[in-house]
């Protein structure tokens, strides 16, 4: 399934359901990242951090670890945690186009931070899922041809 075409609405949901997260958990950042990389919507404090940089790292570390996971015959592969000196983070898969990235203090504990995370991915999941459903209701300048913009100022 392609990833879907968010509208206002559903960056309202993700933008509140990643808030709820930081707020219950204590987490410094929440991020809902596409696993190609892309930062989709992020909520806490993340003013000296790239998260940008931090997004496309995340899934490629994500990716990486779930292909070797693949290889030793390892199926049911859901989360990924590295922990560090201050802070550690946890990714979760939300679906087959989405990961949770959690940034948190080491005061906090992996369990702690599993527990509060683990209704916000089945929330993300299914939200994601219905708008898959929805199917596309306006035009995605990202399937723009740039070759041709001038197909875009046709009349129908």
């Amino acid at each position: 399934m392609p990833f879907p075409q968010l509208n206002e609405e559903d960056m309202q949901y993700i933008d509140k359901v990643l808030g709820d997260l930081v707020r219950k958990s204590e987490a410094l950042l929440s991020m809902l990242v596409e696993k190609a990389g892309y930062l989709i919507q992020q909520h806490g404090n993340a003013e000296a951090l790239d998260t940008t940089t931090l997004a496309t790292l995340g899934s490629n570390a994500y990716n990486a670890t779930h292909f070797m996971a693949q290889l030793v015959n390892e199926h049911n592969f859901t989360s990924m945690y590295q922990q560090g000196e201050t802070f550690s983070t946890l990714i979760l898969n939300i679906d087959e186009n989405c990961i949770l990235v959690l940034i948190f203090g080491t005061e906090h504990t992996v369990g702690s931070m599993k527990y509060y995370a683990a209704p916000a991915v089945k929330c993300l999941a299914g939200w994601l899922a219905a708008a898959s459903e929805r199917g596309e209701t306006a035009l995605d300048l990202c399937d723009m041809d740039t070759g041709d913009v001038q197909a875009l100022f046709r009349r129908a």
